[in-house]
């Protein structure tokens, strides 16, 4: 059964844009032209059989009442609150999403509550000082709300733009929350970053390039961007040479070598990006250093041993 997101938030605070940059590849500068949202759109992401949920994207005006949206809350897995970090009201907003969250919770204490303080690419955030100015604003605001009304949720934060990568992080945490199954993944993960030395390992749906989990280590938003660009790479080099355009196999790999240092000699500066498929549209994507990638063989024994371990999770799934 999948579980759904729901994205609120006011008119034009940019939810319909994430939902189509993210998972239908519109360019950003295109999504300005969206028209305001009038019902609600359903989007179900379904690349992976074992991977599966549905967006459903709200108009500014949904106001929710436990009893006439008892079915969608049933099946909610996360609401998303999309704050226009440019134009928005706090103190409006924050009143908004403490009305939803006192509904929801009527419902199902198990939803997962997260804001995007959004759009903080714009002139009025020209430095991180301003961005986290207007996150903890509406950090405290909402706390406030909560605590007079005695709701007692936990909310996390994102500050995210639709113009980076910060969007795709954003959602790759929330998504990775909805399936259990994870937390095994990220062990494994973990046991190939002891086992073979890997620096950075990410699990990606390779289509809406969404990380499914990620080894313990903290996320360099880098690590992130050079994994999602050679993924990029993968799909356009497909779609133009490929005879099955995005069909990937257990033989599907990719090895490209990153210059780390400045001088070209130095091969113990040699980071490398390793890929390789794991199962139906996902691809395990490692940063692996010079001197550890030379035990290639031990890398590739140790992925064949997590791929068989990520088939036992989704056949006991």
């Amino acid at each position: 059964q999948k579980m759904d997101i729901l994205l609120v938030g006011p008119s034009k605070s940019g939810k319909t844009s994430i939902q189509r940059v993210v998972f239908k590849k519109l360019s950003p500068h295109e999504s300005f032209f969206l028209p305001p949202t009038m019902s609600v759109e359903t989007l179900t992401v379904e690349n992976n059989p074992n991977v599966q949920f549905t967006i459903k994207d709200f108009p500014g005006n949904k106001e929710f009442d436990a009893e006439a949206d008892r079915a969608i809350l049933e099946q909610t897995g996360a609401i998303i609150y999309v704050f226009d970090a440019q134009i928005g009201d706090i103190e409006e907003s924050c009143g908004k999403l403490k009305d939803i969250i006192a509904e929801a919770s009527k419902v199902n204490e198990k939803i997962y509550y997260e804001v995007f303080v959004h759009k903080v690419d714009s002139d009025l955030y020209q430095n991180d000082d301003q961005k986290m100015e207007v996150y903890n604003d509406f950090q405290r605001e909402i706390r406030n709300e909560l605590k007079e009304a005695d709701i007692n949720v936990n909310i996390t934060f994102y500050l995210t733009s639709i113009y980076d990568h910060t969007i795709f992080d954003a959602l790759s945490k929330i998504v990775q929350k909805l399936f259990p199954f994870v937390e095994h993944l990220i062990e494994m993960l973990n046991s190939l970053h002891t086992s073979c030395g890997v620096e950075k390992a990410f699990i990606f749906d390779i289509i809406s390039k969404i990380f499914i989990a990620t080894d313990s280590s903290p996320v360099d938003i880098t690590h992130y961007e050079i994994c999602s660009e050679l993924i990029d790479v993968l799909i356009d080099m497909s779609c133009i040479y490929g005879k099955d355009n995005l069909k990937f196999d257990e033989e599907s790999s990719t090895t490209i070598k990153l210059k780390k240092g400045d001088n070209a000699d130095d091969e113990a500066g040699n980071t490398y990006l390793y890929l390789k498929e794991v199962d139906e549209y996902l691809v395990l994507v490692c940063l692996i250093g010079e001197e550890e990638f030379q035990k290639k063989h031990l890398i590739n024994y140790n992925i064949n041993l997590l791929k068989q371990s990520l088939k036992e999770i989704f056949a006991k799934k």
